[in-house]
C-alpha cells in the first residue's frame, strides 16, 4: 500500500512550522518512505509548500519552472538582525516612505536581474556550516552576493503609514527578507519583513493548497485524491508515448534509437518525458538519434 503513494501534495505551511516538521508529520502519519519538497520556507513564513511523495522525488532535479510568487508586508522604521519579526531591533528610523516614492524605487532598482546578499540568519553554508548556526554563536560572517531575477514587483496602496504590502514574482533562491531590507534602505529608511506568504511555486497555488492539519486527517483513499501526478511539475517538457516493448528498453537503462519509434522526433539535445500508455516510464534526453534514459520511475 505504501508503494502506491507517488505524486505531489500542495501543502499550506502555517507559521511556526518548518519544511522539516511538515515532512516529519507526513512520514509519521502515512509511513511514507520517500519525501522531498520544493524550496524551504522560514518558520515565520507561511504558504505553499509542494511535497514530493515516493517516485515524485525523482523529478525534483529536473524542474525548470522555478518561479515563485510571494505576498509580503514591510514594516517601516525598524530593522532587525534576522530581517523579520523574530529578530532583535538593530536600527530605527522615523522616516516613512510615501506610495509614489515606493513605486519609483522598486521599478528603478528592484525589477529584473539584481544582486542580493542573503540574511546571515539563513541556511546558506559558510565553510560547510549553516550561516544561521554561526550567527547564533555571534560569529561575524560576510555572505557573498548572488544574482536573482525579479520578474514582477508591485506595491499595494498602504492603509497604514508604518506598513506596506507587496506582491513579487521571482526566481528560485530569492530571499524575501533581504528584499524587504534592501527596499527600505534604498528608500532612505529601515524596515523588515513583517509577514511573508508564498502564494505560488511552480504550478502549485495558494487557492489549491491544503493545510497540514487537514491532510493528516485524511484516510488513504482521500489522500490518493489529493495527490497530483508526478509529471505535473514538468508541464513544459515534451511527452512522447511509446509501445511497451520500446519503453522497456529505456526502463532497463539502455538507449533507444528514436527512428525505431517515431521518425518525427526532433534530434535536438533536450529533456523529454516518456510514457507507455498513461504510465510515466522515465525522464530522458533526446540526443541526435537516441533517447537516453536519465531517471526511471517504478510505477
Amino acid at each position: 500500500m505504501q508503494e502506491a503513494f507517488n505524486g505531489w501534495l500542495n501543502i499550506y505551511k502555517e507559521k511556526g512550522e518548518t519544511s522539516f516538521s511538515v515532512s516529519r508529520s507526513l512520514k509519521k502519519r502515512f509511513q511514507f518512505k520517500k519525501l522531498g519538497h520544493l524550496g524551504t520556507l522560514d518558520p515565520l513564513a507561511q504558504g505553499v509548500l509542494p511535497i514530493a511523495v515516493g517516485e515524485a522525488t525523482k523529478a525534483i532535479n529536473f524542474i525548470t519552472n522555478t518561479k515563485k510568487r510571494y505576498s509580503f508586508i514591510i514594516k517601516w522604521g525598524e530593522e532587525t538582525d534576522t530581517y523579520d519579526r523574530e529578530g532583535n531591533v538593530i536600527y530605527r528610523s522615523n522616516k516613512r516612505p510615501n506610495y509614489e516614492n515606493i513605486n519609483h524605487i522598486i521599478n528603478k532598482f528592484f525589477v529584473g536581474k539584481i544582486n542580493q546578499t542573503p540574511p546571515v540568519f539563513s541556511a546558506v553554508k559558510v565553510n560547510g556550516e549553516r550561516a544561521y548556526k554561526l550567527a547564533r554563536k555571534n560569529i561575524k560572517i560576510k555572505l557573498k552576493k548572488k544574482e536573482i531575477n525579479i520578474l514582477k514587483l508591485e506595491a499595494k496602496p498602504p492603509i497604514d503609514k508604518n506598513f506596506c504590502e507587496f506582491d513579487v514574482l521571482c526566481s528560485k533562491g530569492t530571499y524575501i527578507r533581504s528584499l524587504a531590507r534592501d527596499i527600505a534602505r534604498k528608500l532612505g529608511t529601515v524596515g523588515f519583513a513583517y509577514e511573508i506568504i508564498r502564494t505560488e511555486d511552480n504550478i502549485f497555488k495558494l487557492e489549491n493548497s491544503t493545510s497540514l492539519k487537514n491532510i493528516l486527517r485524511l484516510n488513504v483513499i482521500d489522500l490518493h485524491k489529493k495527490l497530483m501526478p508526478i509529471e505535473c511539475v514538468l508541464n513544459q517538457t515534451k511527452t512522447i508515448i511509446l509501445e511497451k516493448k520500446y519503453s522497456d528498453i529505456l526502463k532497463n537503462g539502455m538507449m533507444l534509437n528514436s527512428k525505431l519509434v517515431n521518425d518525427k522526433i526532433s534530434s535536438e539535445n533536450k529533456l523529454i518525458l516518456v510514457k507507455s500508455g498513461k504510465k510515466l516510464v522515465c525522464i530522458a534526453n533526446l540526443e541526435k538519434e537516441y533517447i537516453i534514459p536519465r531517471r526511471n520511475f517504478n510505477l
